[in-house]
């Protein structure tokens, strides 16, 4: 995979993350502003996408390296688990304001929408 179907992966997975969070607007604006839960999928969501940020970085530097006949030091893993286990701290720190079952909900949110994202090209690529 090249440089510009990583952007174009990256669009979508930012179109994916518009519709969750005007999800999570609407929820609020609707008649829940003091439920955790919508603010624990928030932190995890946020979480998940410095994730997914994170890991778009790393396949783009990857790419770099390797082009260069080099062989890459690191893949980034460490900093995205810290990313993880940050939101979790947090969740843990302010329990009575998140429900931290939340947090991790949008912790894989980035997965949930990484495989939305692989099924729906799937049906477009077989409609072809």
């Amino acid at each position: 995979m090249n440089i510009i179907l990583q952007d174009a992966l990256y669009r979508a997975y930012l179109r994916w993350f518009g519709l969750y969070y005007g999800i999570l607007a609407v929820l609020l604006l609707v008649g829940y502003p003091s439920d955790p839960v919508i603010y624990g999928l928030a932190l995890g969501g946020a979480g998940s996408f410095m994730i997914l940020t994170l890991q778009r970085l790393s396949v783009d530097r990857m790419y770099r390296v390797i082009e260069r006949g080099r062989k890459p030091m690191s893949r980034g893993t460490v900093s995205r688990m810290a990313v993880a286990v940050l939101c979790v701290m947090i969740g843990l720190k302010y329990e009575a304001e998140l429900s931290l079952t939340a947090v991790v909900i949008g912790l894989l949110a980035g997965h949930v929408i990484q495989f939305c994202e692989y099924f729906t090209h799937e049906l477009k690529r077989e409609k072809r």
